[in-house]
This record gives structure tokens, sequence and C-alpha cells, in this order.
């Protein structure tokens, strides 16, 4: 394995098990909410519920009520009791109306109830929500008890995930290795077709290898005519230029060594000289003298 994909091994490892482990953590803040009286509902002396069985643990339990007077009608006694799955009996509130509170618990699997009590005067009035209004919610946490549990489920199914991915590309590496190319793959098969053949099989057909081995031998053989009939190319003007200047070349050699006599001493003024034109016209003549008829 290369160090690009050791390092890229690496990074997915990390990756996998902080996200796992961050989605668990999620989890745990989540709770399970409950609305079991409104003000503007009518109000249950017993309510009954299922407490959620999470591997036999408590859930914490939170409660949270509101109590107040009917508008009009005077104060009363409220009673609010939460009965568990065991028997056990807690008082969550008692005393007059106009009061709220939150109050946590821990909550046992299996059915318990809320017991709510409304006296005035000392008796149980038949209709408590002509008197008093009720808003009773409830929330649970389903996870805080097995957080640990979570994160040690979290980490192997993150390792799971990572043995099972390298397991299946070696698996696929592998085979692809096993299958070959589709070049191997064909020049094994024509030979499985040969030994077919020798072994006393269906003949193999070699017309069609003959055929192809004529006409590419045909075709080579058209090539070379090819390269004997071409004609030789025409010359192009840049060749007709190195030609000028090799004859050129040749004429100044004839000519021998030269001496400095010419360049020393006073400069001579030529009187045919007046403009540029007619220094070229003089030295195209002395190249014309030099190259001869």
């Amino acid at each position: 394995m290369t160090d690009d994909n050791s390092r890229k091994s690496a990074i997915t490892t990390i990756v996998t098990f902080v996200l796992l482990n961050i989605i668990w953590t999620g989890a745990l803040t989540s709770a399970a909410d409950q609305h079991l009286i409104s003000p503007n509902s009518d109000i249950v002396t017993e309510y009954r519920f299922d407490g959620p069985d999470i591997l036999g643990k408590e859930i914490p339990f939170h409660v949270f009520y509101e109590i107040n007077e009917v508008e009009g009608m005077g104060s009363s006694e409220v009673t609010i009791e939460l009965q568990l799955s065991d028997g056990t009996i807690i008082e969550v509130y008692s005393g007059i109306s106009n009061a709220s509170s939150t109050e946590t618990y821990a909550l046992l699997p299996g059915p318990s109830s809320f017991l709510i009590t409304i006296k005035q005067d000392g008796q149980i009035y038949p209709v408590p929500s002509d008197i008093v209004e009720i808003d009773l919610r409830t929330e649970m946490e389903l996870y805080t008890p097995i957080r640990i549990e979570g994160y040690v489920v979290a980490n192997i199914l993150a390792l799971v995930l990572i043995v099972t991915d390298r397991t299946l590309r070696s698996w696929a590496k592998s085979r692809r290795l096993k299958r070959g190319s589709p070049i191997v793959r064909k020049l094994r098969q024509e030979w499985k077709e040969v030994e077919k053949s020798i072994s006393g099989g269906d003949p193999v057909d070699v017309d069609d290898l003959l055929s192809e081995s004529t006409s590419a031998s045909n075709l080579m053989s058209k090539r070379r005519n090819w390269s004997v009939e071409e004609t030789e190319p025409e010359k192009e003007e840049g060749d007709q230029d190195m030609e000028d200047a090799d004859a050129e070349l040749e004429s100044l050699d004839e000519l021998g060594e030269g001496d400095e006599s010419r360049l020393q001493g006073k400069a001579t003024i030529d009187d045919d000289l007046d403009t540029i034109s007619d220094l070229w016209e003089k030295l195209g003549d002395g190249q014309n003298k030099r190259r001869g008829p």
C-alpha cells in the first residue's frame, strides 16, 4: 500500500470513529416529551402511561406543571402524585392552586400513572376543570441510562465498517488481478481453443489467421512498391537558394587569398556615387564581374 493510500485510510478511519461518536452524543441530548394535560382540556384524575424498558434501567423523568385558578373561582387544594410500576407513590405537588414548578424523578420500566385530586372546602370537586386549569408535561431521557454502552457500540460499529470496507476492497482487487486485462483474457481464450483442438475437440478455424497474415503481407508489399515507384521530389525554392550560395562560395575560393593593401592609406572619393542607389549598382556590378559570364 502506498503512502498516499495509507494516509487516506488513516483519515477515513479517524473520520468514521469521530462521526459515529458525534451522532451518539447528539442522540443523548434528545428527549421524548409528552403533553398530558393542557389548560383548556378536561382534567383526568388518573392518567396511565408505560415507562420504556431500556435494559431494565431507570430513566431520568422530568415533570413540568402549572396550576391556575379559573377566573371567578376561589382557591382550591390540588394534589398531583406519581405512582411507579413497583407501587411506590411520589408526591409531585400538594397545595393551593396558582403554582408552577419542574421536578425530576427516576422512572422505572412498566406501567405508571399520575393521580390528580382537586378539593374545595375539604370536598373532592366532581368537575375539576370548572375551578382549576392544569398544564402538565413530561420528558424522558431515553438514552442517558445507556450512555457508556452507546459509545462502546458506536466504536465497535465503526471498526466493523472499516474492516468490512478494507476486506471488500482487497477482494475486488484480487478478483481484478485474477481476471487480468482484456487482451490477456482474449489470448487465454484462444489458447484454450487450441488446446481443445489438440485434445480431439472441435478443430480450430485457422483460415481467419491465414487470411489476416496474407492480407498483412500484401499490405507490406504494396508499401514497398510505393516507396520504390515514388519519383524524386521537385526542388523547392529554398534548395535553389542553397545551390546558388554554394556556387558563389566556389567562385570566391577561386580568387585566392586577398590582402589589406586597398584598405590602407588615404581614402579617395568616387565622383560617380551620389545616392544610395548608385552604391548598390556599383556593388552589383562588382559581384557580376566576380561571377563572370
